[in-house]
């Protein structure tokens, strides 16, 4: 039963079918074109003995002599000959010959075919001058002819359904060892070590399935470790804080009564670092689930980006250059895009040590929204570009506390914008720095 599922098995029965059905329409083809040769051999063979039998006109012929000379004996053919007077000629045999096509039977489709005892004649009446006669001619010989070459043909038509469906069986089993390769080397798949298919040369449609499960494996590993160094990066970043917290508790229970003094610095430090955690959970709660609970609405971005900007402005002494466009508005979550603009403005004050400016954009086009923050920071290699949008990871590849955040703040940014089927683009900036240009379509 296993083997009739195998792919060896069914291609050779497909192939045997369309074989098949090619041999069943050219046989029938070629049955119509022998049963056309026979119909046409007796008919000219009829034409021409009637062709003789009319130059007999107006001719003195001795009928009873003569009579048989017209057809042929051996292929059974019978003639009568009724001339004017009367009088009634018969050629060897053809009494018995026309008793017997009285009842034969005849075809519709077929003119003056007649077939009696499992013999096919044509026959033929007809009228002279001086005499009228009735011929039939035998068709046996062209028969038995064709006959013979159907059934040569239906013999080397088994013989080429033998041969072929072995030589297919046989040529299917290339195919069906490389897939049985391919699924025995996906069952052994390790995502854990460095496992891939073996690529065959041809056909192509198994090299092309084989090539598309290798870089799924490639896209599952790479998952596999981004999730890998997603639990590490939070262990460490959650752990980090509670260590800090723990040792401050134990610091207070040790030291509070006979040193109180120690309280208020510790307790403000537990402080920081809870918000800390709080904040961090709040970015993976973020990052992790959809908001389709706020319904969307016509937002200002506009006033909601100036107002984001006056916020930050109160605990910074960077200076902010604005342009911003008025009343730009777009179809979409207020919380959504108040973390964007937190996230970025936040993202370039974190990475402009020394620095005091910061320029900030917002423009529109018939089309697209465009907002841009552009920094004179410590800007971004090439390399980095293309990780800053993964979690926890940070440019100065740091897992201290050095530079504040918990390097999710631009993975955020990049699930949001993605989510409006917009992009975001990393480019330096001149002489030194780096621009963030969110692009957000407007249909």
């Amino acid at each position: 039963m296993t083997k009739k599922r195998t792919a060896q098995y069914q291609l050779t029965k497909q192939f045997l079918l369309i074989f098949l059905g090619v041999l069943l329409v050219m046989n029938l083809l070629y049955v119509v074109a022998a049963s056309r040769f026979v119909y046409e051999f007796v008919e000219n063979k009829a034409k021409s003995i009637v062709s003789t039998l009319k130059r007999e006109q107006n001719q003195e012929t001795d009928w009873e002599k003569m009579i048989d000379t017209f057809v042929s004996k051996k292929d059974d053919d019978a003639l009568i000959v009724e001339t004017n007077e009367g009088k009634v000629f018969f050629s060897n045999e053809s009494k018995e010959v026309f008793h017997e096509l009285e009842e034969g039977r005849s075809f519709k489709i077929l003119k003056n075919i007649v077939l009696s005892d499992d013999e096919l004649y044509y026959v033929v009446e007809e009228k002279a001058n001086d005499f009228s006669f009735k011929l039939a001619v035998n068709a046996e010989m062209a028969t038995e002819l064709v006959s013979g070459m159907i059934f040569i043909s239906l013999i080397l038509n088994l013989m080429a359904v033998i041969f072929g469906s072995v030589l297919i069986y046989f040529s299917m089993r290339r195919w069906s060892n490389k897939l049985s390769v391919m699924s025995q080397e996906i069952a052994q798949v390790d995502l854990m070590k460095q496992a891939e298919l073996t690529i065959p040369d041809n056909p192509i449609e198994i090299s092309n399935v084989a090539t598309a499960f290798n870089q799924l494996l490639k896209e599952q590993k790479e998952s596999i470790e981004r999730e890998k160094q997603f639990i590490t990066n939070a262990s460490h970043d959650i752990r980090t804080p509670l260590a800090a917290i723990r040792g401050h508790v134990q610091l207070i229970k040790r030291r509070g009564e006979s040193h109180p003094e120690v309280i208020p610095n510790s307790i403000d430090f537990i402080d920081k670092e809870s918000k800390r955690l709080e904040t961090l959970s709040n970015q993976l709660l973020t990052l992790e689930r959809e908001d389709l609970t706020t319904p969307k609405e016509m937002i200002n971005l506009s006033e909601l980006l100036l107002y984001e900007i006056e916020k930050v402005q109160s605990l910074t002494t960077f200076e902010f250059i604005t342009e911003v466009k008025n009343d730009v508005s777009y179809f979409g979550r207020k919380g959504e895009f108040q973390q964007i603009f937190q996230n970025l403005i936040e993202n370039a004050i974190k990475y402009s040590p020394g620095e005091t400016k910061i320029k900030i954009a917002l423009k529109e086009t018939t089309s697209t929204i465009t907002f841009t923050v552009s920094d004179y920071g410590l800007g971004i290699s090439d390399k980095e570009k293309e990780r800053v949008f993964e979690r926890f990871y940070r440019v100065d590849n740091s897992r201290t506390s050095q530079t504040e955040g918990s390097g999710i703040g631009l993975s955020i940014v990049e699930k949001i914008v993605s989510s409006y089927r917009g992009t975001i683009d990393i480019k330096n900036n001149e002489p030194k720095g780096t621009i963030f240009k969110v692009n957000l379509p407007k249909t």
